[in-house]
């Protein structure tokens, strides 16, 4: 049965539904949808990103907890249970510019501690 759903067509539409819901309307898209993956197992799967997918299986990324890197799973698609997004990654650069320097505010606290 859920060899059949597009997960990552599905991952893409909630995280639109949940932006334009909290009021994030952004014309940059998504570049990495950042999810939770609930299967048959006891523990779920995450967080992640989706790489790729066919019939049978959904490719991911999976983010160490640990600190330790990135790991590349198959999951099943009829063994998932659930997909839950926890946000995303805009493929939109930052302007290193328009980063406020936060030395003054942590200058400010050192005081605290003489």
């Amino acid at each position: 049965m859920n060899a059949k759903i597009n997960w990552s067509e599905k991952v893409k539409n909630l995280d639109e539904n949940i932006r334009k819901e909290i009021g994030i309307e952004e014309e940059n898209h998504t570049k990495h949808i950042l999810i939770n993956v609930q299967t048959n197992a006891s523990e779920d799967i995450g967080p992640a990103f989706i790489v790729g997918e066919d019939e049978i299986f959904l490719d991911l990324f999976v983010l160490s907890s640990q600190g330790l890197g990135i790991t590349s799973t198959a999951v099943l698609k009829d063994n998932i249970q659930s997909i839950g997004v926890i946000g995303g990654v805009s493929a939109e650069k930052v302007n290193l510019s328009e980063v406020t320097d936060e030395t003054p505010l942590l200058d400010d606290v050192t005081d605290l501690y003489q």
